[in-house]
């Protein structure tokens, strides 16, 4: 996984899935953390970003998905557990076809658990979500690209 430690922080390679649906979007956390995120994870090297989509659905969920064009970069600088990250997030338009319903659900990375819930884009800017643009572009109809940068580490972090 592009995940690489320099010094005391971490520079990460994310790439991450918009589901829509019904004005409802996937969202996913672990059960300790206080905030959702988009659905996805880390590149791993010399693999495309939409292939690492694929493979982390897979993974995580178990579902096959479709990766639609790029929506979004962002460049994210944050604190997460005490240490200072810098992301670069690639994110892009994805369709889980043969979806039956849109009910929570569990699923794994590894060892731990993530919790999946759809949730209303209406809602989204009363629901805690990072990184923090996702809440106004989800919102959009219909969504429009663009390139986001962003600088937390001064904050206490997530």
């Amino acid at each position: 996984m592009i995940s690489l430690p320099v010094q005391d922080s971490l520079f990460n390679y994310r790439v991450a899935g918009v589901a829509i649906l019904n004005g409802k979007v996937l969202m996913h956390k672990t059960p300790s953390d206080h905030f959702w995120s988009l659905p996805g994870g880390r590149a791993e090297l010399f693999e495309f970003s939409k292939d690492t989509l694929l493979r982390e659905m897979q993974e995580e969920t178990g579902m096959q998905v479709q990766v639609g064009k790029m929506l979004w970069i962002s460049e994210n600088f944050f604190r997460y557990n005490g240490i200072r990250h810098h992301e670069i997030g690639f994110y892009f338009e994805m369709e889980i076809p043969g979806l039956k319903d849109q009910t929570d659900f569990s699923g794994s990375e590894g060892q731990e658990e993530l919790l999946f819930s759809w949730i209303d884009v209406r809602s989204l800017d009363s629901v805690p979500i990072y990184p923090h643009f996702l809440a106004a572009e989800l919102a959009r109809n219909p969504l429009e690209t663009g390139h986001f940068t962003m600088d937390f580490t001064n904050l206490d972090g997530l």
